[in-house]
């Protein structure tokens, strides 16, 4: 009887896992084989069964941690390091629209929360507080990231009781399915009053290679003043600053202290 077959299925799983995470450019079949002691056989079937689940993707022969086991790295990452490589690019972003500028991030599978806020030096000036949950249903930023989840997230997310926070918030889950679509067709999503009568919002997607969006962008302000300005200019500019934030997330990811995240 061979080692591998002394081993329960989840030790030999993680064995695989552990192994990629120190090799990022990925290994050959006979590679991981040959580290781990398996029998090319086994190797084949164990990584058939984690590509099947995202939690290694094959390429050129060549395997890797997949995009499910990186989604779940950045997902839990402290926010300590993420605040600083991100919110210089939040201030920049702040000072040239003049409004509230603020970073969200999917969590806990379905729910989208406030992660850093920076604020222009204006007279009026909007306040999202690290931390707090944005409504599926009517938040610009939580729009912006549950449209390009898939089908059983936005299941998720839309199941919980929708309150109606204003007379403009939408309730209807096909409606706002609707709009989840026409966030992904324009690249931004809106909220005009839907959280409060008197303000307005503007999320963009923060598009993360292999791992697909999980933070958004964005700015608030009050709805007249917001409305005054062209959306599309504005939300052009959130994503440029959007991309900047991506790689300053994916930098960050790949240079934090060791202990972190």
């Amino acid at each position: 009887m061979s080692l591998d077959s002394k081993l329960p299925p989840l030790e030999r799983y993680t064995r695989i896992l552990e192994l990629l995470a120190s090799f990022p450019d990925g290994l050959a079949l006979t590679e991981i084989a040959r580290m781990l002691a398996l029998p090319k056989t086994s190797a084949h079937r164990l990584l058939g069964t984690m590509q099947d689940s995202q939690l290694v993707d094959l390429a050129a022969s060549t395997y890797a941690l997949g995009a499910r086991v990186k989604r779940l790295a950045y997902a839990s990452a402290d926010t300590e390091w993420i605040g600083a490589v991100v919110r210089p690019h939040l201030a920049d972003l702040a000072a040239e629209t003049d409004e509230t500028c603020y970073l969200a991030k999917l969590h806990s599978g379905h729910q989208v929360s406030s992660v850093l806020m920076e604020a222009p030096d204006t007279p009026w000036r909007g306040f999202v507080l690290p931390g707090k949950g944005m409504a599926p249903h009517a938040a610009a930023s939580a729009k912006a990231i549950l449209a390009f989840q898939a089908p059983n997230v936005i299941d998720a997310a839309l199941a919980e009781p929708l309150p109606r926070l204003t007379a403009h918030t939408c309730v209807d889950s096909a409606r706002i399915r609707d709009e989840y679509a026409q966030v992904r067709r324009q690249g931004y999503a809106t909220c005009i009053g839907e959280i409060d009568e008197g303000l307005a919002a503007l999320g963009v997607p923060v598009h993360l290679q292999h791992l697909g969006v999980i933070y958004s962008l964005g700015v608030t302000g009050p709805l007249q003043r917001l409305k005054s300005k062209n959306l599309e200019t504005l939300a052009a500019i959130m994503q440029r600053y959007a991309e900047r934030v991506a790689h300053a997330l994916a930098a960050g990811y790949t240079r934090r202290p060791a202990d972190q995240g």
